[in-house]
């Protein structure tokens, strides 16, 4: 039998749309089709591997007996209906019954011409499909030309399935466009109350993530969703299929008492997917700030956009990352922003299996009631300079980054109109001590000498004053008051 046909019989089901929401499956036919000319080297082994690269420790030959049943049972549904005229029949023989040598049967798919008895018929009565019988040479011909065949059409698959994989999006006036690596248009969404104006400022790049969040090969679109307009309703977070299929929307937030009415108005600042286990799937972090007022909802949900818990800050937190501090194999979640505890910029970690619970306070006015008390794994305050206390009402941590063993960040002591945000970094070790704190760069100095150079406070930055960024207060997570300094960075 013409070895192309075979190959075009193979794109055909996979494609069709008896096949579209069977990732799992189309994934295994793909890799029963990468190996058809040689299948007794295919072990089970291999395809735990290629079918749950996450849950290789977990599954077993029971798991693929499974799936290769749910596949001989789609393919019998395929050419009962669509399939039903193809020219081609694709099956996984009954490897339990002998073959044509005597020998029990080895090969984990074969393809038949569409003649004579019906596939469901000879299946049904036992018999096996026919495997012609070829000459030593010719069957190593045969098996070379099925081989090259065989890689051909996985490579255009592969090629094919990387086309229809969501990468990147664009907005255009209402319209979200999803595209692939390639810059081809995939699907798009028309938004009839348009976009924000000020939320989508610098484009969809911080407001659209690109995840496999059921780890079975489909890419899904999470869009943080803003209408135009004044910003009186909360983000949504919209999520669709690889397709442009919604599948579900989850919004921010609550109304909480202590906000005195204040409409339940939530921005969702940013979200991160934590990797999958051996014992739980990719879980969703978002992170949202009450609109215009100070508490801040850290929600971790499940990949079908089901809150599984909470955790609630007093003050706005803005940026996250999630990262393994501890090289234990588990992210941690890592927020920063401005706290209400002294209108300080503050650093949170919280561990992603105890995300509950509400900041605890000093401020009566600014502790939230009724969550019980969080359990934060480590809660920074970051100093204030001088400078910021006499222009601003606060300073703001930002721009968290675990990077090489140690936790980056940046404190901006000027928040307007000073573009460079008067930054102050700092570095924190493993240990979470304190390596490094330092002006960046000469604009928090040249910020603090134009507006000390007259006065009756006129001064220069002092040593003291510089030392003093080394002072950041530990609420939770130390055994001291202050964060333990180590080496510094010079």
């Amino acid at each position: 039998m013409d070895s192309t046909a075979i190959s075009d019989q193979i794109d055909r089901i996979l494609r069709s749309q008896s096949f579209a929401s069977k990732s799992q499956l189309r994934k295994l036919l793909e890799v029963l089709f990468q190996n058809m000319d040689s299948e007794t080297a295919l072990k089970p082994d291999r395809v735990i591997k290629e079918l749950w690269p996450q849950e290789t420790r977990t599954k077993g030959s029971a798991d693929v007996a499974t799936e290769m049943n749910r596949l001989r049972h789609a393919l019998e549904s395929y050419y009962s209906g669509e399939g039903k005229t193809d020219p081609i029949v694709i099956f996984l023989p009954n490897r339990s019954l002998p073959g044509p040598d005597g020998m029990p049967e080895k090969r984990w798919i074969a393809a038949e011409p569409r003649e004579g008895e019906t596939a469901g018929s000879r299946r049904a009565s036992g018999n096996q499909w026919p495997i012609p019988q070829v000459s030593a040479r010719g069957g190593l011909a045969l098996a070379a030309t099925v081989a090259a065949i065989g890689i051909a059409g996985y490579i255009s698959f592969r090629m094919l399935m990387a086309d229809d994989r969501p990468q990147s999006g664009r907005l255009d006036a209402s319209t979200l466009t999803i595209m692939n690596a390639e810059g081809k248009e995939l699907w798009r969404k028309v938004f009839p109350e348009g976009f924000h104006d000020w939320y989508y400022a610098r484009g969809l790049a911080d407001r659209i993530w690109f995840r496999d969040l059921e780890g079975k090969g489909h890419t899904s679109v999470l869009l943080a969703y803003s209408p135009a307009g004044p910003l009186s309703r909360s983000t949504t977070l919209i999520c669709y299929s690889d397709r442009g299929k919604e599948k579900w929307r989850w919004t921010p937030g609550r109304d909480l008492p202590e906000m005195a009415g204040s409409p339940e108005t939530y921005i969702i600042h940013t979200l991160g997917i934590l990797k999958a286990t051996e014992k739980r799937p990719p879980r969703i972090v978002v992170l949202s700030q009450h609109s215009p007022w100070w508490p801040s909802q850290v929600a971790l949900l499940d990949p079908h956009g089901k809150t599984i818990s909470e955790y609630w800050h007093s003050g706005g937190l803005g940026s996250m990352v999630l990262a393994d501090l501890d090289g234990d194999g588990r992210e941690e979640i890592i927020a920063t922003g401005v706290s209400e505890y002294d209108h300080q910029a503050t650093l949170v970690v919280l561990d992603p299996d105890r995300v509950f619970g509400a900041s605890t306070e000093v401020r009566p006015g600014f502790q939230i009631h009724g969550m019980g008390a969080a359990q934060e794994r480590l809660r920074l305050l970051f100093p204030r300079s001088d400078l910021n206390r006499a222009l601003f009402q606060f300073n703001a941590a930002t721009e968290p980054a675990f990077e090489h063993g140690s936790l980056r960040l940046s404190v901006l002591e000027c928040i307007t109109p000073y573009p460079g945000g008067c930054r102050i970094y700092y570095e924190i070790d493993r240990d979470f001590r304190l390596i490094a704190a330092y002006a960046g760069s000469d604009e928090f100095r040249s910020a603090h000498e134009r507006f000390y150079q007259t006065g009756k406070d006129a001064h220069p930055l002092s040593e003291a004053e510089q030392a003093a960024f080394q002072k950041v207060r530990c609420l939770v997570g130390c055994k001291s008051e202050f964060v333990p300094v180590g080496k510094l960075v010079p």
